[in-house]
């Protein structure tokens, strides 16, 4: 096997383990099993072949294990970028389902509030394409401006338990890389782009039903 098998077979199994089977959230899961640890987990997610294989590979190798190591941490950035992403973007995605959704809102009220969504995701979307163009991806501080922002427009209240929740995501987001972020907000950059696609839709109709009452 070489190094980047190694990484890829140990990524893999970590990965499916983490979604499926560890009781924790992916993210925190993947925490747990990061470059760092790689030594202290590694043979868990091998099965004996696997084991004996990297050990001889290691013994007839003075860098062998380093490149694994290099491989898995690369994989593993990767992967926690696609996760933080992904977390985030369905934050955006359940912030218009709790607008379209809310039975408590008459129409009218839900195309004001899906307007003002609207507006801010713009901005929001005009901030990262700034970032990703100069290579400098947002600061924590500024994702969380971002983020408070739009809870404030969709709730129109301070919701704390969205905040709590949108801390514990941004937490990933500052362990990253530049580049890792850089991926991150191009992934968000996707999400939102279908957010303001389903709101493109869903609000002529909510105005229709307005009018019509």
């Amino acid at each position: 096997m070489e190094p980047r098998d190694v990484a890829q077979l140990v990524m893999d199994r970590v990965a499916n383990y983490c979604e499926n089977i560890s009781g924790d959230t992916p993210l925190g899961c993947l925490t747990d099993h990061n470059p760092d640890q790689l030594d202290v987990f590694v043979d868990a997610y091998l099965d004996e072949n696997e084991a004996e294989d990297l050990d001889k590979a290691i013994e007839n190798s003075d860098n062998f294990w380093d490149e694994v190591k290099k491989e898995y941490e690369s994989l593993w950035k990767e992967t926690m970028s696609l996760k933080a992403g992904g977390s985030l973007g369905d934050e955006l995605q359940m912030l218009y389902q709790n607008i379209v959704q809310n039975d408590e809102l008459d129409d009218a009220s839900k195309a004001r509030r899906l307007q003002a969504y609207d507006e801010v995701l713009v901005k929001f979307a005009d901030a990262i394409k700034r970032a990703l163009q100069n290579k400098k991806p947002l600061s924590g501080d500024d994702l969380d401006y971002w983020y408070k922002k739009i809870g404030d427009t969709v709730f129109g209240v301070k919701n704390y338990g969205y905040y709590e929740e949108i801390g514990y995501w941004e937490g990933f987001y500052d362990e990253l890389d530049d580049s890792n972020k850089l991926e991150v907000l191009s992934i968000l950059l996707d999400e939102i782009d279908s957010v303001l696609y389903d709101i493109e839709h869903t609000l002529p109709d909510l105005e229709a039903l307005t009018n019509k009452s």
